[in-house]
């Protein structure tokens, strides 16, 4: 499964409000794009207040079934109902500090939960991670890595990962792995997300990672990252 990521960075002079505003009528749009075109799942993530200092103020996620599916919608993005969207959204949101990564979803934990948590729809939360990686790994070398790594994390300076408790886990641990460009490099190697069903698991997750890493994760392995505490809610289509 493909994904479609785009973080999401309020202009400068633009409210939370008018972003909450614009947004999801903006992304509800795009939702009535034709059956063939539209991402086949949509969801918005939004930034919680209070909680770690966001990168982002939001991320919107489509999935798309192939490539094919892919190229169709930026088609669609590039006529004028489809540019109509954008130039609403452009109003709100800063292009420049808002990047797109298009990768592929590996999830490696939770899969029959996530099953239900579709079927649902509605409301959840999730801790996301995003991060570029070493300076001295390549792309292949890092993707390889980074899935070897999971459900352990080595702070600054320990010899040893540990094992992230079973308390904070979540309920889904899902990695997406950017496909690789022919030019240029994405904003990030690495986009994760740990899915809760209520904000104090979610609360918890973040103070434990809070006490035990709280310069950032496994140098060896990541550069510059950060998290993010997000409320997700599906996008419905028709």
């Amino acid at each position: 499964m493909i994904k479609g990521i785009r973080f999401v960075t309020r202009r400068a002079g633009a409210t939370p409000g008018e972003l909450a505003q614009v947004w999801p009528t903006a992304v509800a749009a795009v939702a009535q794009a034709p059956p063939d075109v539209r991402p086949s799942r949509i969801v918005l993530c939004t930034t919680l207040p209070g909680l770690p200092d966001p990168v982002h103020d939001g991320v919107e996620i489509g999935w798309f079934a192939d490539a094919d599916h892919l190229r169709r919608f930026r088609g669609w993005v590039g006529t004028p109902r489809g540019g109509a969207v954008l130039s609403r959204l452009d109003r709100v949101v800063d292009s420049d500090a808002s990047p797109v990564v298009v990768a592929e979803e590996a999830v490696l934990r939770g899969a029959a939960w996530l099953d239900r948590r579709w079927r649902a729809g509605g409301v959840r939360f999730k801790h996301m991670a995003v991060a570029v990686r070493a300076a001295d790994l390549t792309s292949a070398e890092f993707s390889a890595r980074w899935r070897d790594h999971a459900g352990r994390v080595r702070g600054p300076g320990a010899e040893r990962q540990t094992p992230i408790p079973e308390a904070v886990r979540g309920q889904a641990y899902v990695q997406s792995h950017p496909y690789v460009r022919k030019a240029g490099e994405w904003a990030y190697d690495a986009v994760n997300e740990v899915y809760f069903d209520d904000l104090a698991g979610l609360r918890t997750r973040i103070a434990w990672f809070a006490e035990n890493v709280p310069d950032g994760a496994d140098p060896g392995l990541f550069g510059r990252s950060a998290f993010l505490a997000v409320r997700e809610e599906v996008v419905p289509l028709p």
